[in-house]
């Protein structure tokens, strides 16, 4: 009996198995199977009049079959589109294109990027119509939380921006900006921080195909953020952003929602040192303290020159948040307060703990640890100031400009050839550093 039962579950395991990829029922079945084939072959001849009923007929009765059938769709759809002769024809490939991604956020899930690929459409498709994407990028967000595709994060500002323009937003309207720009932003950094530490775990298992995809990955969402930085420079001056909240401030100055926006958004756009943002701040920690409120609290302190202070909350932050990315922030910022403190050797451990939690501040860890070592006094700092500056240029492209300057500055105090003869030290020889630098350095010579 036993084995009835099992044989009678596996069937019906296999049977569901099947339905999903080639339809509900026989016919669907045999629909399914004989039009793959069948539009398979005029999409691989780019025929895409030929391509597209038999392609539709797969999506309507196989659609849990395979992701590329829509990615087929897709091109089918806009060459039949770019090729229309009325305007009723591109049309109906227009909504065909909306139905299709309908129909794959159903059959294969993922539904907050398929309702993100309809705003996509209409932006491409129907340019004039700024609302209709807006609110689906919205619904995608909303659905898809922080596994927004990145490149839809980008167009979901992009949408916002043109949406505002369009309906000319007052200033108090501009807010929502700063919502999209703040939730587009948290979602790539939170891809960055799993993408390097990905990157590095594959790095030292030495598998080169897996690292270069990686690698690509990672580079491509580090271009993302350059795009999104730049689509909100134009609005995200200090003076800009300011006057959007100080209203809504004055008027609710206990409202937690507001208050968050206003930390987050100022925060964000590095405006830590006006008066809405310290109000704001400890206005929200005393009504709910959290560790990203106690990141706030260090980041003001620290726009406050009050250095030990801002060090002791950005301590509670990291220690006391589960993200790693709160933790890898916290943990910088703190390297920065520490430093302008000159607790060098803290400033030093906590800028390497920062690191550890998120391998895109590799390069960020390494420049604010070679200004340390600049700053303490001897050729032999020099040396180590920059080592850890080229460290820091060769690990991050961005930092690169900052980490050249340190060098230079360093270079200054390089001894000369003679100095070295006379001391019986060989330039490129490795020499120790001492002091609370500790370890060794490379010689050169100015």
């Amino acid at each position: 009996m036993k084995k009835i039962t099992l044989f009678l579950a596996l069937t019906a395991f296999m049977f569901n198995a099947f339905a999903q990829k080639y339809g509900a029922t026989p016919d669907d079945s045999t629909e399914c199977i004989m039009n793959l084939s069948l539009y398979t072959e005029y999409y691989k001849q780019n025929q895409w009049k030929d391509a597209y009923e038999p392609w539709k007929a797969v999506i309507q009765h196989c659609p849990a079959n395979h992701t590329n059938n829509y990615v087929r769709g897709a091109k089918i759809l806009s060459n039949l589109y770019a090729t229309a002769s009325t305007a009723e024809e591109r049309e109906k490939y227009f909504n065909e294109m909306l139905w299709m991604n309908d129909v794959r956020g159903e059959a294969m899930g993922d539904k907050g990027n398929c309702i993100a690929r309809k705003a996509q459409i209409y932006q491409q498709y129907k340019p004039a119509d700024k609302e209709t994407p807006y609110n689906l990028y919205q619904q995608a967000a909303e659905l898809a939380g922080k596994d927004l595709d990145q490149q839809y994060c980008v167009l979901y500002l992009k949408s916002t921006i043109e949406y505002l323009a369009a309906k000319k937003a007052s200033t108090e309207e501009m807010a929502v900006l700063f919502d999209v720009y703040d939730y587009a932003s948290e979602t790539m950094d939170f891809s960055l921080t799993e993408q390097a530490n990905d990157l590095d775990s594959l790095t030292q298992l030495g598998d080169t195909k897996k690292i270069e995809k990686a690698q690509k990955t990672f580079d491509n969402t580090r271009s993302n953020i350059v795009a999104l930085e730049t689509l909100i420079e134009p609005y995200a001056k200090c003076e800009d952003i300011i006057p959007i909240f100080e209203g809504r401030f004055k008027a609710n100055p206990n409202d937690v929602t507001l208050l968050k926006k206003i930390t987050t958004a100022l925060s964000g756009k590095n405006c830590t040192e006006s008066e809405l943002f310290f109000s704001a701040t400890e206005n929200l920690h005393k009504l709910e303290p959290t560790p990203k409120s106690a990141f706030l609290m260090g980041q003001m302190l620290l726009g406050k020159k009050d250095f030990e202070q801002a060090a002791k909350y950005l301590a509670e932050a990291e220690e006391t948040s589960p993200e790693i990315g709160i933790k890898a922030k916290a943990a910088y910022k703190r390297a920065e307060a520490l430093m302008f403190a000159k607790s060098y050797s803290a400033a030093r451990e906590s800028a390497r703990k920062a690191a550890n939690y998120d391998k895109s501040l590799l390069g960020k860890a390494s420049l604010l640890i070679s200004r340390m070592y600049l700053a303490t006094p001897g050729a032999n700092a020099a040396y180590a100031a920059y080592d850890e500056a080229a460290k820091a240029k060769s690990l991050d492209p961005a930092v690169a400009s900052e980490a050249q300057k340190v060098m230079n500055s360093a270079h200054g105090r390089f001894q000369t050839k003679e100095n070295l003869f006379f001391e019986g030290i060989t330039p490129g020889s490795s020499i120790a550093v001492g002091g609370w630098i500790g370890g060794s350095a490379t010689v050169r010579t100015r």
